[in-house]
């Protein structure tokens, strides 16, 4: 091979392998990596109990949320209000909300299956993967996956069950009014105690 088109060769190659230039598929990847490791979890569910999913969930959920963008997405503009320790808190505070849900509804496995369909493009570079949630018996259900890549890792920043209806649109709903009523003490609160309420589920 000539000189000249050996380092053109190369050189496509070391772009196309380069961290941050995170290929659409690599979406699919993560999504399935996901799924392998809340299986895990639900399988030893009724030994670890809820303390000890709500643990495992919780790192399952911060290498694979961006919960920050999340978090901003969830209160809309009204986060651009709160200080730097007033979003932290929010942030920490939803982010135990969600591992706690996982807890509370991913608790045992039944014979279910959660596989992964599709990956379609969205909005401003993001990537949507289909999943489902597949019973032993019965129709699955469906939950797709907003996906956005930043510094050469995709992660998810929104759910979308039924292949519609959106966590953050819900969730927006939901706390947003509450923020508006009660400031962010009471949306703190009322997190929490969401939270604390999901062991007792």
């Amino acid at each position: 091979m000539r000189p000249r088109l050996l380092a053109t060769v190369l050189w496509v190659v070391a772009l196309l392998c380069a961290p941050g230039l995170a290929r659409a598929s690599d979406a699919d990847a993560v999504i399935r990596q996901f799924n392998d490791r809340v299986l895990e979890v639900m399988k030893a569910g009724q030994k670890l109990g809820f303390k000890g999913r709500v643990e495992k969930y919780r790192a399952i959920v911060g290498d694979v949320y961006d919960m920050t963008s999340i978090t901003k997405a969830m209160l809309g503009p009204s986060a651009s209000k709160l200080a730097v320790e007033e979003f932290q808190k929010l942030q920490d505070a939803y982010s135990e909300f969600s591992a706690a849900t996982y807890a509370a509804q991913f608790d045992d496995w039944e014979g279910e299956r959660l596989e992964v369909g599709e990956t379609r493009p969205s909005t401003a570079g993001a990537q949507i993967v289909q999943s489902w949630i597949a019973p032993k018996t019965g129709e699955p259900t469906q939950i797709d996956y907003v996906m956005r890549e930043a510094q050469g890792n995709w992660r998810i920043v929104d759910v979308l069950y039924d292949g519609t209806v959106s966590q953050v649109a819900v969730r927006r709903s939901e706390f947003g009014s509450i923020f508006r009523a009660k400031g962010i003490v009471g949306l703190l609160e009322t997190i929490q105690k969401q939270t604390v309420s999901l062991e007792k589920k």
